[in-house]
């Protein structure tokens, strides 16, 4: 059995993620062919199976980063084509400021950080369940 306080800290940070795919859809859906066998965005009840991105948090103990547990933060683009390092960039950066800015409306009691850790981004800081 999960902790209640937990699936409700998840369900939260879950809507803000699908908040974002949104955003990147609206934003830079139609800068890069979506995978043929991917549904366009929104035909599925979960954004991460449809369209061109997927923004993913998955959590981690932390073992060898210095920032210790977390969420690591994945942007995934479904697209055989090979993806423009600017624009993978500027997705993430859009992605990671996006969520610097929702943090503090939706955890509003909790200090929580972004930061690069290793290849990707953490989502680290105040996790207790209190």
């Amino acid at each position: 059995m999960r902790n209640e306080r937990l699936e409700v800290f998840e369900t939260t940070l879950l809507t803000v993620l699908h908040e974002i795919d949104h955003a990147l859809e609206a934003r830079y859906g139609n800068a890069m062919t979506r995978h043929p066998a991917r549904p366009s965005h929104g035909v599925t009840a979960n954004p991460q199976y449809d369209g061109l991105f997927a923004v993913i948090a998955n959590f981690t103990a932390g073992i060898g980063s210095s920032y210790g547990p977390g969420y690591t933060l994945d942007l995934r683009i479904a697209t055989l084509n090979a993806v423009d390092p600017a624009l993978r960039e500027a997705c993430e950066t859009f992605m990671v400021d996006t969520l610097r800015k929702r943090l503090p409306e939706v955890f509003p009691d909790r200090e929580l950080k972004i930061e690069r850790d290793q290849h990707g981004w953490k989502l680290f800081g105040d996790l207790s369940l209190n």
